[in-house]
């Protein structure tokens, strides 16, 4: 019975917390840190000013902050809760929804091009 307790509470506070990172009207509810893109070799940086998306083999990196993105808007996958936006400057719609072991998965759309997807690890 403690058990069956224990995993609705884990639940509540799981689905508490997708549905705070689903509401942000900007980036200051994102959880902060770093996560890795092992297909590409780049780090995604959260912060309350931005995305920052870095190669880590050559250090370029470009930030997405509230002025250069469209449609920011809060977002579901299935039961996921997460925030998408998109760039018309990189032609791509991106996609975030964390999941309960602490890692992100990152969904681009771009027209016409295969959708990539990727479950990131925090650093």
């Amino acid at each position: 019975m403690k058990k069956i307790v224990l995993v609705f509470v884990l639940l509540f506070a799981v689905t508490g917390a997708a549905q705070l990172f689903a509401q942000a009207a900007d980036f200051s509810t994102l959880p902060s840190g770093s996560w890795l893109d092992t297909t590409y070799n780049g780090t995604w940086t959260f912060s309350s000013s931005g995305i920052t998306i870095k190669c880590n083999a050559t250090g370029a990196s470009n930030t997405f902050t509230t002025r250069n993105i469209q449609d920011l808007k809060a977002v579901r996958s299935g039961a996921s809760a997460g925030i998408s936006f998109a760039s018309s400057t990189f032609g791509k719609t991106y996609s975030f929804f964390p999941n309960v072991d602490g890692s992100i998965t990152l969904v681009i759309d771009r027209t016409g091009q295969t959708q990539y997807s990727i479950k990131m690890n925090k650093q």
